[in-house]
């Protein structure tokens, strides 16, 4: 029987940020089954002072400026309100704030509505002001431990998640996913003939990327390869600044800072590979790197070190797992000289409708 789904949460529709892509694919999931979907969506940065009815990719969007960090926290009176507009029959929460989820969660279950949660992160908050680090740290503890423990289903987008909530609550695992039948995911971007390219695509966070490590083997191997890395998502300078770059940075090095999402799926489409080093922590083991969908979608493979649960989806095909970090400078080397089948297909939303399926089931 056909539902009516609200998806609520802070995602800058339509492609600006990975939430908004990670939204955007589980929606189109829930309408390929035949289901309505609706997002409420909660921006920081908006200029106009009343609810704001929009469309996106033919899913109707209600936007509005977000409440005050205390209000956020604390209270759902705007999202229990548009529950109220829409009248769904369940309630998707994207890494909703903890309180507020568990005042939607008893809403709804008062009123017979299903309430899931979309996780796909367990944020650890950072910074100068040891308050908010607090508050934020306690609201995550509070939202992952309790509060989705108790909701009608999960969705997790990597198998740490997954593991953790899978013995309390219906959980489903889906990891990011793309719609290939999207034009720009069939762009002609041809490989230059004269040089292997690598393409670092996104903003890194220095706790967890290691783009700096990936600098350094770039500016290694060129010495015997020409070889080339485009940094996309950041420019040099904020690159010195944040891993405290001593020095000049690699000729074979290209920052283009932050560029519109299509020009990103050209830039890598045209690179021989994508690649992504992280340390695998707590932080890093909950989420999943959008970039590794957006290439293999694009159809180039990636170097991978083993965090997640990326491993899963880079086998023979897709590209190559770098198991020990030291040896970083072999494995772009053996890039270099070296032909990977990509299956485009890994994660295009239709491969995960049954997991939606059993989870509204």
């Amino acid at each position: 029987m056909p539902k009516r789904i609200l998806y609520i949460g802070g995602f800058e529709l339509p492609d600006k940020n990975a939430a908004a892509q990670r939204v955007v694919g589980i929606a189109k999931g829930f309408r390929a089954l035949g289901h309505e979907v609706v997002f409420l969506n909660s921006l920081k940065k908006y200029e106009e002072t009343s609810l704001r009815e929009t469309e996106y990719f033919g899913f109707k969007c209600y936007e509005y400026k977000r409440e005050s960090t205390k209000d956020y926290l604390l209270s759902a009176k705007t999202a229990i309100s548009m529950i109220e507009k829409v009248k769904p029959d369940a309630v998707v929460a994207y890494n909703y704030p903890a309180v507020a989820l568990e005042r939607i969660r008893r809403y709804c279950k008062r009123n017979s509505i299903k309430c899931y949660a979309d996780a796909t992160e367990w944020y650890q908050a950072v910074g100068e002001n040891a308050v908010y680090r607090v508050i934020k740290n306690l609201d995550t503890a509070y939202r992952m431990k309790v509060v989705q423990k108790k909701l009608d289903g999960v969705i997790a987008i990597s198998r740490f998640l997954y593991d953790y909530y899978k013995d309390s609550v219906m959980t489903v695992l889906i990891p990011p996913t793309v719609d290939l039948e999207d034009e720009k995911w069939n762009i002609a971007a041809p490989k230059q003939a004269d040089v292997v390219s690598f393409v670092y695509a996104g903003v890194p966070i220095a706790l967890k990327e290691k783009l700096d490590t990936i600098v350094s083997a770039i500016e290694s191997v060129s010495h015997r390869h020409k070889v080339v890395l485009n940094v996309v998502g950041i420019t040099e300078q904020q690159f010195i600044e944040l891993y405290k770059w001593a020095g000049e940075v690699p000729s074979a090095v290209k920052f283009w800072g932050r560029v519109e999402h299509e020009k990103v799926i050209e830039i890598v489409t045209k690179s021989d590979w994508a690649i992504i080093i992280r340390d695998n922590n707590k932080v890093v083991k909950a989420g999943f790197p959008t970039k590794l969908v957006e290439a293999i979608s694009c159809g180039t493979p990636a170097i991978v070190n083993e965090f997640s649960n990326v491993c899963d989806y880079i086998g023979k095909e897709n590209g190559i797992i770098l198991h020990q970090l030291s040896q970083i400078d072999e494995c772009i080397e053996e890039a270099c000289s070296m032909t990977v089948k990509v299956e485009r297909t890994v994660f295009d939303y239709h491969q995960y409708l049954p997991e939606l399926e059993k989870l509204l089931d």
